[in-house]
């Protein structure tokens, strides 16, 4: 991506800057901070997101290119200028902007803000970099560096898939794809890849095992896209599409999706099958009131609860579902590529206490499922502590709980399996590895009759 505008350059460094302040200073998710790039142009947006996303993605290795260069140590309070030479750095190695018109925008950048002092610091810094990288490219020489990953994470991956562990660490830091899921109660999948192809000029790919999916060749705004206010299509990853096609929801179900928001699967299960009745729960007003902006357009209303999963008396009236979907809250490691700031907001510690919530929830919502009812358990995590562990600790404390297993045969419209299928003993796990899907656990659960 190249910009030849200084003016937009400036623009989006600023918000890029404000941004990484945000989640590396005040520990704010990438999620909560649409507001300070959503009012500048489209491109200057864009550019933004790309250094942000770039900058939390390659920190590890950008803060040790950065450290020899620097004659001592900046203090705390000058975070926004080590974050500046970041920004830069990640540019020069990573973008097509000319390295003159990088430096300059860097030292600009700074010598508008309070701090003119560090211009030449920043000069010099950049301008030694780029004589470096010309004669000696940098070596890691740790594993941190390397995958730019903190330890615990790499560690964590390396014991649970041994045998994949550097492949999935390099897959999380490259760009997700942008998928779209076509509303089945509006269009089919092939009518709409054919008006975007037709209208837009716009390259989509279907995906086999993932029937409503369309994977964009290159990344658009929704909002831009034919229909999407008429609610023919939705963003949503095609890892997160598999829930619907595995819980498979049919007519006169009633189901729960009690960790709902942002709403992608549970309007997914609509648009599968609109004659079901859905309670979409969930612990946030604010993020419960996107699931139902989310399915307002898409046309369909499920009943809205704000509540904790955990707390099950404290909203059930006593009428039990015969589904239920329990997308509980989880590392978000499987979903790094995407998110790259959960390399610096999620902690290890963090781990314990994830599992003991998931723990709760399932078990306290399992107590309001029908026998014969079916429950699928699912995260956006690769570790195993939160998926299979955790399933095969429940299986041995639940005597009416059976797992069924993900096949092929349950799929009437899946033609084949992602190629990402690990063997995990217990339930599905996916990978990003294979560039198509984020990574996701899912095990289906039936309560005995």
């Amino acid at each position: 991506m190249s910009t030849n505008n200084p003016d937009t350059s400036i623009i989006s460094r600023n918000a890029a800057l404000k941004v990484l302040l945000a989640v590396l200073k005040e520990g704010q998710s990438l999620s909560s901070l649409n507001h300070l790039t959503e009012n500048l142009e489209p491109r200057d947006a864009g550019f933004a997101r790309l250094l942000s996303f770039g900058v939390l993605r390659y920190y590890y290795q950008l803060v040790v290119l950065l450290k020899p260069l620097l004659k001592k140590k900046l203090k705390a309070k000058d975070l926004d200028i080590q974050l500046t030479m970041l920004l830069a750095i990640y540019q020069l190695l990573h973008t097509r902007v000319p390295d003159y018109a990088v430096v300059d925008a860097a030292v600009t950048q700074v010598r508008k803000s309070r701090k003119k002092w560090a211009g030449g610091m920043v000069n010099a810094v950049l301008r030694n970099f780029i004589r470096q990288q010309e004669t000696t490219p940098a070596v890691f020489k740790t594993e941190e560096a390397q995958f730019s990953h903190p330890q615990w994470i790499i560690e964590r991956v390396k014991h649970d898939w041994p045998e994949c562990w550097k492949e999935i660490l390099e897959a999380n830091n490259v760009q997700a794809p942008m998928t779209l899921r076509v509303n089945q109660q509006k269009t089919n999948v092939s009518d709409y890849q054919k008006r975007l192809q037709d209208e837009a000029g716009l390259v989509t790919e279907q995906i086999a095992w993932a029937p409503d999916a369309l994977l964009l060749k290159e990344a658009k705004d929704v909002t831009q896209l034919a229909g999407f206010e008429q609610g023919w299509v939705s963003v949503q990853d095609a890892g997160a599409q598999y829930a619907a096609s595995i819980l498979q929801p049919e007519k006169g179900d009633v189901i729960l999706d009690a960790c709902a928001a942002p709403g992608g699967k549970t309007a997914h299960m609509f648009e599968c099958q609109p004659d079901i009745k859905v309670t979409a729960l969930d612990i946030s007003e604010s993020r419960l009131q996107r699931v139902q902006e989310n399915c307002q357009r898409l046309g369909f209303k499920p009943e809205l609860i704000v509540a904790d999963a955990v707390a099950v008396d404290d909203w059930w009236q006593g009428e039990l579902f015969n589904k239920i979907l329990l997308d509980v809250p989880c590392s978000a490691s499987g979903v790094i590529r995407r998110h790259p700031d959960i390399k610096h907001l999620r902690r290890e510690d963090d781990i314990a206490e994830l599992v003991k919530l998931q723990r709760e929830i399932l078990s306290r919502n399992w107590k309001i499922l029908k026998p014969g009812g079916r429950l699928l358990y699912a995260t956006c995590s690769i570790f195993k502590e939160e998926n299979e562990q955790q399933v095969e600790w429940f299986l041995q404390n639940e005597a009416d709980a059976e797992l069924i297993e993900v096949s092929r045969a349950d799929f009437s419209k899946v033609d084949s399996r992602p190629e990402s299928e690990s063997t995990a003993k217990t339930g599905l796990q996916l990978f990003p590895q294979n560039f198509v899907n984020d990574g996701f656990y899912y095990a289906l659960l039936v309560k005995k009759a």
